[in-house]
């Protein structure tokens, strides 16, 4: 059994408190991109992940990630370049195409699931300045093929 946090949308200001200690108690730490200068020593997690977001620049992070935790593959990215504020269609084919369970984006700033084709297509919401409602992350515990997963209100 494994367990996973996911965020975005931190915008380079410091992570809170709470996040920061589901991280370091988490297996997995996934970065869902626009704010990696922000994440402190959380980059230096075992597990850690990250990609790239339209605000991050260059900072030799990749623009997606595809990660297998246990039997579940995970695709990963902010969501800027399949353009999921309008449309999760790309987004769905690109998970598709690499033979991935669950497609994590943030972009958005709304944290959203759904699931198409039997694909789960997850943005976690934002770390700061949420689109609607209160800061969110996601939380997944990954056991073999099976996974359980939580949005989390800050």
């Amino acid at each position: 059994m494994k367990t996973i946090v996911v965020f975005s949308d931190s915008h380079h200001i410091p992570l809170p408190k709470q996040l920061e200690n589901v991280a370091h108690e988490s297996d997995y730490v996934f970065f869902l991109g626009d704010g990696l200068s922000g994440l402190g020593d959380i980059l230096f997690n075992d597990g850690f992940h990250a990609v790239r977001g339209n605000c991050d620049g260059y900072h030799g992070f990749p623009d997606e990630d595809v990660v297998q935790v246990e039997n579940v593959k995970f695709l990963l990215t902010h969501g800027h370049n399949y353009h999921v504020k309008s449309d999760k269609l790309p987004l769905l084919l690109r998970a598709q195409e690499v033979g991935a369970n669950v497609a994590l984006y943030g972009h958005t700033h709304f944290a959203e699931e759904t699931t198409e084709n039997g694909i789960l297509l997850l943005n976690p919401g934002a770390i700061q300045s949420p689109m609607i409602g209160a800061p969110s992350y996601a939380y997944f515990v990954v056991s073999g093929d099976k996974i359980v997963h939580k949005i989390v209100k800050m």
